[in-house]
């Protein structure tokens, strides 16, 4: 008698070399994107030439000496292994060894790693990674709930958290942590209305948010501390 695995399997997605690569590009953290070679690689990929994107973005990371994602390499060695470009499969699949050995660290995609010395690191982020998390969570936060109601909304997330100005349709974030006496206001960093619209925010802007945050901190009798 035959016996049956009802157990789902999971089946592997395949994507074409202009997908993957497609994806890989538009992930790019922003540092990388004056980079002659990324600059050719979406040239190359506009023009259909997907052994020269490949090249490319294999260059790319050959020349900045950054490590790239093991879904990075992977995703290059699959698109080669589609080309039947065998030697360049295997050049990528080297990377991740030589990610392991030389950084002992998994590379998140859309990261990249940068080796200052033996014990120091830095890391690159996609802008469009960042603003995928920053969408989830400005639903978390429930934010269109309160795109209509000016003011300050505080919203907090364990030890860490966001104040959200709302004026009059328009939504700017200050992200804050709690300190030994204060929510500490990373407000040097604010520079945009965030929320419908990304809008540069003028020096007016600034301080009247600035304004709003401190009576909202009288009101409320919370101690806050700015930054700056």
């Amino acid at each position: 008698m035959q016996l049956f695995n009802f157990k789902k399997r999971k089946q592997k997605v395949e994507f074409s070399p202009e997908q993957t690569m497609r994806r890989l590009i538009e992930y790019m953290p922003d540092y990388y994107k004056t980079h002659h070679q990324y600059i050719n690689s979406v040239e190359f990929l506009e023009n259909r030439e997907w052994e020269l994107v490949l090249d490319s973005l294999i260059a790319l990371a050959d020349e900045t000496g950054h490590y790239f994602s093991e879904d990075y390499w992977n995703g290059l060695a699959d698109s080669a292994d589609n080309m039947n470009l065998n030697k360049k499969r295997n050049y990528c699949r080297q990377q991740i060894r030589r990610n392991d050995i030389e950084i002992q660290s998994k590379t998140p995609f859309g990261w990249t790693t940068v080796k200052i010395d033996k014990n120091h690191f830095q890391s690159h982020i996609s802008e469009k990674l960042k603003d995928e998390w920053a969408d989830q969570r400005r639903t978390k936060d429930q934010v269109l709930s309160i795109i209509h109601k000016d003011g300050v909304h505080l919203k907090p997330h364990g030890r860490t958290g966001y104040v959200y100005i709302v004026d009059n349709g328009k939504i700017a974030e200050v992200e804050f942590e709690v300190g030994v006496n204060s929510l500490i206001l990373y407000f040097s960093v604010m520079t945009n209305w965030e929320f419908p619209t990304r809008i540069l925010l003028t020096t007016d802007d600034k301080l009247s948010i600035k304004t709003s945050i401190i009576n909202w901190a009288t009101k409320t009798n919370n101690a806050i501390e700015f930054d700056d």
